[in-house]
């Protein structure tokens, strides 16, 4: 849309109350009218506008839409706080000036509230409908200054409610239709009947109202104001625009006081000061305005970017603007390149219309980027505001009225709820780029001079709705003493006529004064329902309406709610929650607490916290929107003093060990129940049974803070007592054995133990060496670090060294000890020891043996008289399990074998004295080494190719395998197929020793050819050869180059004089290589003789044509000069000889016709016969 477009989408849902007043003065009703005004785009294209509504309740309910013009109906249904999305069809469209019957009319069972949205691709308007019974009978319509990117209009409609409604129409400026400006003209409208009007400049101050014809009285009426299309700003380049669409308050619901508020974000609005009079006096901020500054004495307008006091000595009605995108505030109206906005009109209500709950609903439809919320509210109840339930504190003071304040509140898309203790207004708002909404937050209709409200007896204070188990007064209040009221309650009673009322009270409002009549038969008794009442009056000063005035009160009678609450932990120092649990059948407006320490809260739940321990009167009063209350009483609510946690834990703390805490904790009331342990460590353990002791065992050592929670029989918790808990390390415990036998002098045992924190230097230590033969002399245990203790006999013992930290932690640990027999005895098996190959990982087998005990260590040495040096060592701790050994001879191809003498040395302990050894001598056989013939890459097409094996000097059996090759070594590409494929070799020679490879094969496809092996041309002609082939980075070569024009190509042109046959040599970029053959046939020109002669003399007798014969499918044709065929033939295969059937032909000429087929034109000529 940009710069051409704007477009102004609202999806808003409202539901309020002004304080004192419900459903008989607010746009929340039970029927309502509307009309599908005209805009720039019409329904029925791809650009087309839509009408939609969009309904919604408080409560479940259902209703219809009704279409006056002659559409089907459409019922609905509303599931309370949601919303229902009704479009309307586009017969309802009303696109030109003059009277219709095509309206649109919403009745539903409870009160709902609805919202009309009239929307295209590119531009939207949207108003929030006004209920029948808050209609009017006098309005004056608002628009604005006319201009706009295309033909546009400014409009008005006024809709019928009853039949027989004369409604007198003035407008400001001439009509479309040529009604001229300021001349009055009345149309009838029956119920449902629709007038709409157009102009091409600003309707603002057309006058509308229903006035009495006959015995008719006045009737109320609808009236909506817009535009088809409109820009709103300084800046004629700037041709962003939109339709407008808001239905219009009854001028007797004007006030005399508006505060406005800057529309947030935006450079500036623009406002206008509508009169209901010419000679009121205005005030803005302070300044009284000249009565020449207003325009036709009708409106003021001024551009703002602050708030703005306005008021007046008699009702006036202000209207807010959003202005185009871009648009500034400055003299030159420069462009903002960071505005964003579209043209909007709202209407703002007066501070004598206020509201003190609301519930709208904000779309972010055509990309709205950012929506608000502008609210205005008494300084004094500012506290008491709520969004969405919570508190919003963000308000600043109105400069220069200290007694308002106001808020630019920034909220998401979607369901909003905003309320406060006093009344207040508000307007909700959004903007995208070139995009924009916005209309007042609920509309408060009022007549502010006559109206009809209860009177609560007690109270004294008046309201629209009440309660059951009141006994209210019904009272009118008029701007005029009247002589005669009859009050009908529309229940099927007989209206009772008071012919002598007497005013029980009047108000001073100004100069007005306003006097206020009692139904006689006051107090009336109501049940729970829904009521209206008409007041008929006589006014003792006529106006178009006549003599007579109706005022009506629709009001709804419900039971007040019943307060109750549930109280969680109430305990001391604790946060105690309270929780709502009111039963009511209206919605509850506000609610009070009073927790009996003269601390309040407004919060519908809130959470509050006792300064000390005792009984506390707790109650909560509970108001609806009807002013209905109740109140609910807890006395006497105990907030118990905390428990106080307490434990002790016992030394020392070890990890891996159980360590005890007690519990010490104390309740001042009741018994401790529930006992919450957290060790610090992430675990805890919650206990319910009563014991004083807990076990708990910390799996590493560091500082744990341990917590303690105690819960007591009420429910109160202590707060958490916390103690450091330092869990120490707990010794690593360990030792070497040594390997002895019963020969050794000593055993000789060696601490290896650790502790995580390096204090083993302050280890202690306790050794038993398991010697039940122990003595004084050699005794069984120790406290040194590394003892030494001497056994007496060969056999297992079972030694345990305990340590203890410098913390107190103690470990042991034991080991199995073995004291060896002095006896080894060496002894090895070599397997396969005769066919022995250098290639081998020879297996040499221990089968030595001890009297007792264990071989502690083997010494191998595999090749001692050449290397007695060369040893490797086994002890115990990497001896192999299955007592194999093994050793790499250095591999040789030599076919004389190698010897080795082996010697195995074993000990059953470190002394000399227990060992033994054993040489043996092996015989190891070379190993054969052959050369293999490395085929690498071979072409699919090959031959099969012979693999030769050189053995050297070796003798023995070969063997091939692997896929496409025989054993004998014979590879076939063609079996084996493309791809890679590893072929294996194995050799094995007379002694036994094998000689082993393998190689990778990789074949390559060779290039396929296609071409036909024969081709015909005519001489003098040329024919392209044309061949294909398979295959990766091809060449080719064509031979003999005779006739062609390259060589080097698949498919070159040949031109040739005689037959050739060439050859045709592909070749990959594997080097593989196809060829194949194609003979070039040449089809001769013919020579055709002009005469020949049949004479006998075997010398040129037959016609005879050179090349024909290359022409089977030939024809020939002959003729004489009369066109007689004489001959003919297919093909020529006996020459003609002269003669036509057995006859000779006497000499002369004659005409011929040849056909060669084979693609060669028809030839024809004469030949002639001599002889």
């Amino acid at each position: 849309m940009r710069t051409l477009y704007a477009t102004a989408i609202a999806v808003m849902f409202i539901f309020c109350c002004l304080q004192g007043y419900s459903q008989g003065s607010t746009n929340k009703g039970t029927e309502f009218w509307t009309a599908y005004m005209a805009n720039s785009n019409p329904p029925g294209s791809t650009t087309g506008s839509q009408m939609d509504l969009y309904i919604t309740s408080d409560v479940n309910t259902s209703g219809t839409v009704e279409f006056e013009g002659g559409s089907a109906s459409m019922p609905f249904n509303i599931t309370a706080n949601q919303v229902t999305v009704l479009n309307m069809p586009a017969a309802t469209y009303i696109g030109s000036q003059g009277q219709s019957h095509n309206t649109i009319h919403i009745t539903s069972l409870k009160p709902v509230a609805i919202y009309a949205h009239i929307f295209a691709e590119n531009s939207s308007g949207a108003t929030l409908l006004l209920p029948v019974n808050t209609l009017g009978k006098d309005y004056t319509s608002i628009n604005y200054t006319q201009k706009a990117n295309q033909t546009a209009y400014s409009t008005f409609m006024v809709i019928g409610t009853e039949d027989n409604t004369t409604v007198e129409i003035t407008p400001s400026v001439g009509l479309l239709d040529g009604t001229p400006a300021n001349k009055a003209f009345s149309v009838v409208l029956n119920k449902g009947d629709v007038y709409q009007g157009l102009a091409g400049n600003d309707l603002t101050g057309t006058h509308i109202q229903s006035v009495s014809s006959g015995t008719e009285a006045c009737k109320k009426i609808a009236v909506f104001s817009g535009s088809t299309r409109i820009q709103i700003g300084c800046n004629p380049k700037d041709n962003s625009s939109d339709n407008l669409f808001q239905q219009v308050y009854p001028t007797a619901s004007w006030g005399k006081n508006y505060i406005t508020v800057p529309l947030k974000n935006r450079d500036f609005d623009i406002i206008r000061v509508i009169l209901s009079n010419p000679a009121t006096n205005v005030t803005i901020n302070g300044q009284l305005m000249a009565p020449g500054s207003f325009i036709n004495g009708l409106y003021y307008e001024f551009n703002s970017s602050q708030p703005n006091i306005i008021t007046a000595d008699e009702p006036i009605q202000v209207a807010q603007y959003a202005v185009s995108q871009g648009n500034t505030n400055t003299t030159s109206c420069d462009n903002d390149p960071a505005d964003i906005g579209d043209p909007e009109m709202i209407y703002l209500t007066p501070l004598e219309q206020t509201l003190d709950h609301v519930t709208l609903f904000s779309t972010s439809n055509y990309l709205i980027l950012a929506s608000y919320i502008n609210v205005l509210i008494k300084t004094d109840a500012a506290s008491s505001f709520k969004l969405d339930g919570q508190p919003y504190n963000q308000f600043s003071v109105v400069p220069n009225n200290n007694l308002y304040s106001y808020a630019q509140i920034s909220v998401s898309n979607g369901t909003h709820n905003i309320s406060a203790s006093d009344g207040f207004n508000a307007i909700a708002y959004g903007f995208g780029e070139h995009e924009s909404y916005g209309y007042a937050a609920g509309a408060n209709l009022q007549d502010l001079d006559e109206y009809i409200a209860l009177q609560n007896p007690q109270t004294k204070a008046t309201q629209s709705n009440g309660c059951t188990g009141v006994n209210y007064n019904l009272q009118l209040t008029l701007p005029y003493k009247t002589t005669s009221i009859q009050w009908d309650f529309q229940n099927g009673t007989t209206p009772y006529t008071d012919t002598k009322p007497v005013a029980v009270d009047s108000i001073t409002k100004g100069t007005q004064t306003l006097y206020i009549y009692s139904y006689p038969k006051n107090p009336v008794i109501y049940s729970s329902g829904s009521y209206s009442v008409i007041a008929t009056v006589f006014n003792p000063t006529a106006d178009v309406c006549g003599s007579t005035e109706t005022i009506e009160l629709d009001y709804t009678i419900s039971n007040p709610p019943v307060a109750k609450f549930s109280v969680d932990k109430p305990c001391f120092g604790d946060s105690t929650q309270f929780t709502d649990q009111t039963v009511a059948s209206n919605t509850i407006k506000s609610w009070l607490w009073n927790f009996g320490d003269n601390q309040q809260s407004t919060l519908q739940n809130p959470a509050h916290k006792y300064l000390k321990p005792g009984n506390y009167n707790v109650s909560l009063t509970v108001t609806d929107i009807d002013s209905c209350t109740s109140v609910f009483s807890v006395p006497n609510l105990t907030i118990d003093a905390r428990p106080v946690a307490l434990f002790a834990a016992s030394t020392p703390d070890c990890e891996t060990q159980n360590i005890t805490f007690t519990d010490q904790s104390t309740t001042a009331t009741g018994n401790l129940v529930k006992w919450i342990w957290d060790f610090g460590d992430g675990t805890t353990d919650t206990v319910t049974s009563k014991t004083a002791l807990v076990n708990h065992t910390y799996a590493k050592a560091g500082i744990d803070t341990v917590k303690l929670i105690v819960i007591n029989d009420s429910g109160c918790s202590s707060l958490a007592y916390a103690q450091p808990e330092t869990i120490n390390p707990m010794p690593v415990v360990d030792f070497t054995l040594p390997d002895v036998c019963l020969a050794a002098a000593n055993a000789q045992f060696t601490d290896a133990s650790t502790i995580t924190d390096n204090t083993q230097d302050d280890f202690t230590y306790l050794w038993n060496f398991g010697d039940a033969n122990a003595n004084d002399a050699n005794a069984n245990t120790s406290n040194l670090k590394n003892p030494q203790h001497k056994y007496s006999q060969a056999a297992n013992y079972n030694v345990t060294l305990t340590v203890t930290s410098k913390y107190g932690c103690s470990v042991s640990k034991t080991q199995l000890f073995t004291v060896n027999g002095s006896n080894p005895a060496a002894h090895f098996f070599v397997e396969n020891s005769n066919d022995l190959c250098s290639s081998d990982n020879i297996v040499f087998e221990d089968r030595s043996s001890v009297d007792f005990g264990n071989i502690t260590s083997i010494v191998w040495y595999f090749d001692y008289n050449n290397n007695p040096a060369n040893s490797v060592v086994y002890t115990r701790s990497n001896m192999p399990a299955d007592k194999k050994y093994y050793h790499q001879y250095p591999l040789t191809n030599s076919d004389k074998p190698q010897y080795y003498d082996v010697r195995m040395v074993v000990y059953s302990g470190a002394s000399q004295s227990c060992a033994s050894e054993l040489d043996s001598t092996i015989t190891v056989n070379g190993n054969p080494t052959v050369t293999l013939t490395q085929l690498g890459t071979v072409c699919s097409g090959s031959a099969p190719v012979q693999i030769i094996a050189n053995t050297g000097e070796y003798t023995g059996t070969s063997v091939f395998s692997g896929t496409g090759v025989s054993p004998a070594g014979l590879f076939n590409p063609a079996v084996a197929g493309l791809g890679t494929f590893t072929i294996n070799y194995l050799f094995t020679a007379v002694n036994g020793c094998t000689y082993s490879a393998s190689q990778q094969v990789n074949v390559v496809p060779t290039p396929q050819i296609t071409v036909d092996s024969s081709i015909t041309v005519l001489e003098g002609s040329e024919v392209r050869l044309n061949a294909t082939a398979t295959g990766d980075n091809l060449t080719y070569k064509w031979t003999p180059a005779t006739g062609l024009n390259r060589d080097d190509i698949p498919n070159p042109v040949v031109s040739l004089s005689n037959d050739v046959q060439y050859t045709l040599t592909v070749t990959s970029g594997n080097n593989c290589t196809a060829t194949t053959t194609v003979l070039v046939n040449v089809l001769k020109n013919l020579v055709i003789p002009n005469t020949f002669t049949p004479n006998g003399d075997g010398i040129n007798d037959t016609w005879n044509i050179k090349y024909l014969d290359n022409y089977p499918n030939c024809t020939v044709d002959i003729f004489n000069r009369y066109g007689e065929k004489l001959f003919t033939s297919v093909g020529y295969p006996i020459p003609w000889d002269g003669k036509y059937k057995g006859s000779n032909l006497p000499v002369g000429t004659y005409y011929y016709i040849i056909n060669p087929k084979n693609g060669r034109k028809q030839v024809s000529g004469y030949v002639t016969i001599i002889r």
